[in-house]
């Protein structure tokens, strides 16, 4: 029985397949196919492997925790591994901000639904159109990036609310134009739907990545968190895609100098285990009674050790500053598609680089690019609300050269592609 074949008989087909390849194992940058062949990974789990596959430390701290137990409750006692990494957290985060740990980043979204609520008192939570918070009842209340996720789930949580991300390709405007559409639909809403007074949270990704990997206007981020402080609402950044340096800052929140109260964090987190975090202000934790949430998994003492890790090289290999120069590289080098017919954007901060086709060609266009550039050993992803972009993602450590080349090839498969379509 083929793999393919015994993947359908004992596996649920709701996660759709994207490539008919049999993964066998991971080195640096690069899978490996049952048939050998090397496939430069520029999806990375979807920005989880932050790192690449088996780096030395974070396969030795997996061990060494792993000899000494695999799991405890963390309601049990107290556990060094799991302080050790919650400081390391703050340490490139907010430093006097507890931290939660979950097992995914939809649970941290949810973790801080319900403690904006708790904490508040108050039963309101706004998002972005565009938005992706994850797929449990909570988060796919605010997730806004196709209405498959939310089809035939309904009804969802109330008192949620939805406003434009100020996204200017996708509204067809100028950043300026896209901020003040944002600003005026907020006002309209708190004018018309819901008292601001009412509202527990905003919470919002400084980066949309399912969206589309789209950088909102220089600007929004602040004014969000001022509005917030006016009316006494919560400003929770979603980090899960975002975060762990990808960006060229540790968070991408940290580019325009916000102090938010609420920080989501998963993905890249655990160095390619499963875990997550929301990171909060004291008073809002302490205002958390014991028991009112919790968790099993959640802060497993394998997953903290290989997060430690993995923050460590980060740290220690100045990965973040190298993000950001070498995305600079990848914009400047993806730029060459500028100006081509079905082209409408190249963008990107840090390593989350994206670069968007025309709506009306776009999904095709992506599709045959990632099929042309698996055939090539590349693996690259589609992000935006009809699959229009590409983005990429690949590890923080990848050789600088290699993705050169890589980029070049993207450019040059990409130019093909959008000249077959124009025939």
């Amino acid at each position: 029985m083929s793999i393919e074949e015994r993947h359908r008989k004992a596996l649920a087909g709701v996660v759709p397949l994207e490539t008919p390849l049999e993964i066998v194992r991971g080195e640096g940058s690069y899978l490996f196919d049952a048939e050998g062949k090397r496939y430069l990974d520029l999806m990375t789990g979807i920005a989880v492997n932050v790192l690449g596959y088996g780096h030395p430390a974070i396969l030795s701290a997996l061990e060494t925790q792993a000899k000494k137990y695999l799991h405890l409750y963390n309601g049990l006692g107290y556990q060094s591994i799991v302080a050790e990494f919650g400081e390391m957290i703050q340490s490139v985060s907010e430093p006097d901000y507890p931290v939660y740990f979950g097992n995914s980043g939809t649970e941290a979204v949810e973790a801080a639904l319900k403690l904006a609520r708790y904490a508040t008192g108050r039963p309101g939570i706004i998002a972005f159109r565009g938005a992706f918070h994850g797929r449990t009842f909570g988060s796919l209340s605010l997730t806004a990036s196709n209405s498959r996720y939310r089809s035939a789930y309904e009804p969802l949580v109330p008192s949620v609310y939805h406003v434009d991300y100020p996204a200017p390709t996708r509204l067809g405007v100028s950043p300026e134009a896209a901020l003040r559409h944002t600003q005026e639909q907020l006002m309209t809403l708190f004018a018309n739907e819901i008292d601001p007074h009412r509202v527990a949270v905003i919470v919002v990704e400084p980066i949309q990545g399912e969206g589309g990997y789209v950088i909102p206007p220089t600007g929004f981020l602040p004014w969000l968190q001022d509005l917030c402080r006016q009316f006494g609402i919560l400003l929770a950044v979603d980090e899960v895609q975002s975060g762990v340096g990808r960006t060229g800052r540790w968070f991408a929140y940290q580019h325009e100098g916000l102090k938010p109260d609420l920080i989501i964090m998963g993905k890249a987190l655990g160095g390619g285990l499963p875990i997550s975090a929301l990171a909060a202000r004291r008073d809002l934790m302490e205002a958390w009674t014991p028991g009112t949430h919790g968790t099993t998994f959640g802060g497993n003492p394998v997953a903290c050790a290989t997060g430690l890790a993995t923050l460590n090289v980060i740290r220690d290999d100045n990965l973040v500053a190298r993000a950001g120069d070498l995305g600079q590289m990848a914009v400047e080098r993806l730029g060459a598609l500028r100006g081509l017919p079905g082209v409408v954007d190249v963008r990107g901060r840090g390593l989350m680089v994206g670069v968007e086709f025309r709506a009306d060609i776009g999904e095709s266009v992506v599709l045959e690019i990632m099929n042309e550039a698996l055939k090539r050993g590349m693996i690259v992803h589609p992000a935006g609300l009809k699959h229009e972009v590409i983005r990429l993602m690949p590890p923080l450590n990848i050789d600088q050269e290699v993705f050169s080349q890589a980029l070049d090839v993207l450019v040059e498969i990409s130019r093909g592609v959008l000249a077959k379509s124009a025939q």
